[in-house]
């Protein structure tokens, strides 16, 4: 199995074989959130303006996003997985728009597969890749707004590239060096203390969420 790495926008355009798209803090894990509160689905968006749109078309579903961390005008709910996990969704389409995770995700186009990792789900993942015996993986850490590396996804990708390799990488020792990185304190700044402990929970859900390029939507099953 060839396991290769990648960062940013950049690296999401150039992945290929099964892409997973890792965004610790935070879109990764309200997707998880999200999908395992039962949502139907999650509709990746780039434009904060189109992400809008298709809410005014679409007024039962509901919209997520967030833009340099905080919850723009228009928006139903921020890109806080704690928030996301105490939601009634069970049948709800959701739509979310992210400075990065959600970028990433449709930036993948030349892949096979795109699915979402973070370290909550790291062990399904894992089980997902290896079951369908893969010859490519495209791990990547979409970093800080898709633009700059940054810690956590760097380090989250590294994990599973571990595991995937039959390895049993120290999660203790990376989640120390993830709460003193520039994403720990950026979230700390913004007082989203609650979404920093929520990120940093190891194998929490036992789903992948998988992206259907027809559809547009994230869904598992």
């Amino acid at each position: 199995m060839d396991v290769e790495i990648l960062s940013c926008l950049s690296g999401a355009r150039e992945a290929r074989g099964i892409s997973v798209i890792i965004d610790v803090f935070r879109a990764s894990n309200t997707i998880l959130a999200c999908l395992g509160r039962g949502a139907e689905c999650v509709i990746p968006v780039c434009s904060l303006d189109d992400a809008r749109g298709l809410k005014k078309k679409n007024p039962r579903s509901l919209l997520f996003g967030e833009r340099k961390g905080l919850v723009p005008d228009g928006v139903d709910y921020g890109n806080s997985p704690v928030l996301a996990s105490k939601l009634r969704l069970k049948g709800k389409r959701v739509i979310l728009t992210t400075s990065a995770g959600t970028q990433g995700i449709l930036g993948a186009g030349k892949s096979d597969e795109v699915i979402v990792g973070s370290f909550a789900n790291a062990c399904a993942v894992v089980d997902y890749i290896t079951k369908r015996n893969l010859l490519k993986v495209s791990l990547v850490a979409i970093g800080l707004e898709a633009h700059s590396a940054c810690v956590e996804d760097e380090l989250c990708a590294e994990y599973i590239r571990g595991r995937l390799l039959g390895k049993f990488p120290d999660f203790e020792g990376v989640k120390r060096e993830i709460l003193r990185s520039d994403g720990a304190n950026r979230l700390r700044r913004l007082k989203q203390d609650d979404d920093l402990d929520f990120c940093l929970k190891l194998d929490v859900y036992d789903i992948v969420p998988r992206f259907d390029f027809e559809s547009g939507c994230l869904s598992v099953g």
